[in-house]
């Protein structure tokens, strides 16, 4: 496609599921991009938007006037706007509906952006509703009763399972209130309980459903499948293909068919994560964004490009998806340092023996020495990923094992 007659699409960054390198490198031959950042931004995403000066525009918006931003996307032109980042939800749907660009209502993206808001509107469905309450730090007890025990504490805004805890008493409850920030407002929702036929599985008892909206049309592209969580309910791990049967597939794909329509979205990428219990199929929460990770695994199995996806929804194009056969199992495996960690990282020992491992593609470090372990950050919290390729689940099953076996993270605690 002809460069200067690409249309333009405004990226809202933020900290996210796609970093400025990936997203530019799935915009080649389709669109422009213009970025848009704040200096909440990491270091190295600043970095890598001016790596690519060259290649992309790009605004420093700290601290601009909402009509000033909004006459940068307009002098530019462009055709459409998105985000890859959960705490750019909002501030990405006011500027589509002041330009008048396609996606979602405000009043979606207030339901996707805030988690009590979200459960309001899923509780009016029966299919999609679980008890769940604004967590009232003078009514801690009503709350808790109200929603049951076990429960699970999180906050009503955020992503990566952050300052997120399973609660078994009332006594754990204020713990945790006296122990989490004090900014954040929480939500207090009933524990889903997993099925217990998959108690003893090697693979979690919960999936995510990517999907994409656009030009009349939502698509299920892919049910991924999760190893088990963490204790603190951080993803350990994801595959593909899913594991479940048919008839738990079939289930799946109907209760977040409820959810996407419930919740009204028409636009963009969708990451919906669902449990599955005695009484089938739950949601656990719907991201309005694409998944965390879950690009590099797509592509690598069906060859599809999930980023370019989200760009092509953004300007209402229509995606094209053809689900092919796979015979492997295509994984990630997700590294944390030991369980209830705090202090900052030094170093993996013995990526090296990771090497001799045949199902092993590569292994990618997310954290410089010196930077900060907190168990309690979730997704936050992992220092590295590792890529690879099995022949089965068993397999994937020892190749997690023999990981944990060969590495020992190294850090100081505090």
């Amino acid at each position: 496609m002809d460069k200067e007659n690409s249309p333009k699409i405004g990226i809202i960054y933020g900290t996210g599921s796609a970093n400025p390198l990936s997203i530019h490198a799935a915009s080649v031959n389709f669109c422009n991009l213009v970025f848009l950042y704040s200096h909440d931004i990491s270091e190295k995403d600043f970095k890598q938007i001016e790596a690519l000066k060259n290649h992309i525009k790009s605004y420093d918006i700290t601290n601009l006037e909402q009509d000033l931003i909004i006459k940068i996307l307009e002098e530019e032109e462009v055709s459409g706007i998105t985000t890859f980042s959960e705490y750019k939800l909002y501030e990405t749907s006011v500027l589509v509906n002041q330009l008048g660009l396609i996606g979602n209502s405000p009043n979606t993206v207030s339901n996707l952006a805030n988690k009590l808001n979200q459960r309001k509107a899923l509780n009016e469905n029966p299919v999609t509703a679980i008890r769940s309450v604004a967590l009232k730090p003078d009514k801690l007890s009503d709350c808790l009763n109200y929603v049951g025990i076990p429960a699970i504490l999180k906050p009503m805004a955020g992503a990566g399972s952050q300052w997120t805890r399973k609660i078994n008493s009332l006594e754990e409850l204020e713990q945790s209130i006296e122990e989490f920030p004090s900014s954040i407002e929480y939500i207090l929702e009933e524990f889903l309980v997993g099925h217990a036929k998959f108690d003893n599985a090697v693979f979690g008892d919960y999936v995510s459903v990517e999907s994409v909206h656009a030009n009349g049309k939502s698509q299920q592209l892919s049910i991924t499948g999760k190893l088990p969580l963490t204790k603190h309910f951080s993803e350990s791990g994801m595959f593909l293909p899913q594991p479940f049967s048919e008839k738990i597939e079939n289930e799946i794909l109907k209760v977040e068919s409820e959810a996407i329509k419930t919740l009204g979205i028409t636009s963009g990428t969708t990451h919906t994560e669902i449990k599955i219990t005695k009484n089938g199929p739950k949601i656990i929460e719907v991201n309005g964004r694409m998944g965390g990770y879950v690009s590099e695994l797509i592509k690598r199995a069906y060859g599809f490009d999930l980023i370019k996806a989200t760009l092509k929804a953004a300007i209402n194009k229509e995606v094209t998806f053809t689900k092919k056969e796979i015979h492997q199992i295509y994984f990630q495996v997700y590294l944390f340092a030991p369980e209830n960690s705090f202090g900052y990282f030094k170093k993996i020992d013995g990526i090296d023996n990771l090497k001799t491992l045949s199902d092993i593609n590569f292994v990618q470090i997310l954290k410089n020495e010196g930077s900060k372990i907190d168990y309690r950050l979730g997704t936050e919290n992992m220092v590295g990923i590792v890529f690879g390729a099995s022949s089965n689940l068993e397999n994937l099953h020892q190749i997690t094992k023999l990981i944990n076996d060969k590495i020992c993270i190294r850090f100081n605690s505090n």
